[in-house]
């Protein structure tokens, strides 16, 4: 058998053609073998070991039937793994292909159509301290992988089947404190102005304010999705006093002028044009006519969904320290050697170091404007 295969292979290289297996090889073993004897004759290309590789794994008996061979190889043709790997892209590497960012992905978005992204996030330690029911479930996952290890048979089953639930109750944890990436419609938009949006600060390890709501200023996500949807909720909530969302908005307004408006002018502006439905591309011009400053057109799709909240998420936990600090005697403020002012001494207003309090002379805004 083996003279055969080497036959083969001769030929092959005599040619000098392209590589050529048989496929009518269906044992394992066989084809391993086969694949061993090539291997000494011959060194192979990156692209030439994958197609080995493919040859020794997609091994199937002939009296199998289609359903059982899709159930043992399910990612079995070339075309079929090249469809999963177009669609596990991130909302960034999508964006990044798009000629004009992140506009030309919500001009695919239509009230019928819904567009689903690969959303693999791993456990981070951060969603551990912060998402309540996540560090629990982690330790029952650790006792039931503990179990399955030393067990066999039907136990081991069962165990196995209760460890792959734990995982997506996990991840359901984790979901239920995100919102999805921002595509909704019209009839979403008109239930979230009339929902009720309970929410319950707590402070994690670092002593950073944190929510248990679905939709939360503290969520740089959530509030990402709110500025992206604002002029439509603000249309939707107007006049109505009793409506969460309505205050959710007035707050997010209060805070993002607090967070911008005078600190960071540019950033303002963009998120102005942004909410008035400017293009990135009118946006760049705008930027470069008023700032002298050119950047590309992913360049404002990344401020927007990502620095712009992240800035408001920080005002607004800035906010919630002031309001403590403020209503406990207790709590130590600290006076900055720069500006003078008197601000809680906390790590939001004073970054860590090794003196005596823990904290640097001056506040984080003087560090911050003499660095620049």
């Amino acid at each position: 058998m083996i003279d055969k295969y080497l036959k083969i292979w001769y030929n092959f290289i005599k040619k000098g053609g392209k590589l050529k297996l048989d496929y009518t090889i269906s044992n394992p073993e066989e084809r391993l073998n086969f694949v061993n004897q090539l291997l000494k004759v011959y060194s192979p290309t990156t692209n030439e070991l994958t197609l080995l590789g493919d040859y020794l794994l997609f091994t199937r008996d002939k009296n199998q039937t289609k359903h059982e061979r899709k159930k043992e190889f399910p990612i079995s043709t070339p075309n079929r793994e090249m469809t999963i790997s177009k669609r596990q892209i991130s909302y960034e590497g999508l964006i990044d292909k798009l000629e004009n960012g992140e506009d030309g992905l919500y001009s695919l978005i239509t009230d019928t159509k819904e567009l689903k992204l690969d959303n693999k996030d791993p456990i981070t330690q951060d969603d551990i301290d912060t998402i309540p029911g996540i560090a629990d479930s982690l330790k029952v996952l650790e006792s039931l992988q503990h179990q399955y290890e030393k067990s066999t048979g039907a136990r081991r089953k069962s165990l196995k089947t209760s460890i792959i639930e734990t995982w997506k109750q996990i991840y359901a944890i984790k979901s239920s404190h995100k919102i999805a990436p921002p595509i909704s419609t019209n009839k979403t938009i008109k239930t979230l102005a009339y929902i009720s949006i309970p929410e319950e600060i707590y402070y994690d390890k670092n002593n950073i304010p944190r929510s248990d709501s679905n939709l939360s200023l503290l969520n740089p996500e959530h509030v990402s999705f709110l500025l992206q949807y604002y002029q439509l909720l603000k249309e939707e909530t107007w006049g109505l006093l009793d409506s969460d969302m309505l205050w959710h908005l007035i707050d997010l307004e209060n805070a993002a002028s607090s967070a911008l408006e005078k600190k960071h002018p540019l950033l303002w502006d963009i998120l102005v044009w942004k909410v008035d439905k400017l293009t990135n591309r009118e946006i760049q011009a705008k930027v470069l006519s008023k700032y002298g400053e050119e950047h590309s057109e992913q360049y404002y799709s990344s401020i927007w969904r990502k620095r712009i909240p992240k800035l408001i998420t920080e005002e607004v936990q800035r906010q919630y320290i002031l309001h403590r600090f403020r209503n406990d005697s207790s709590l130590y403020w600290k006076k900055c050697s720069k500006c003078g002012q008197l601000k809680p001494g906390h790590s939001l207003f004073y970054s860590k170091n090794s003196s005596k309090d823990g904290f640097y002379s001056q506040c984080r805004e003087c560090r911050s404007r003499k660095e620049k």
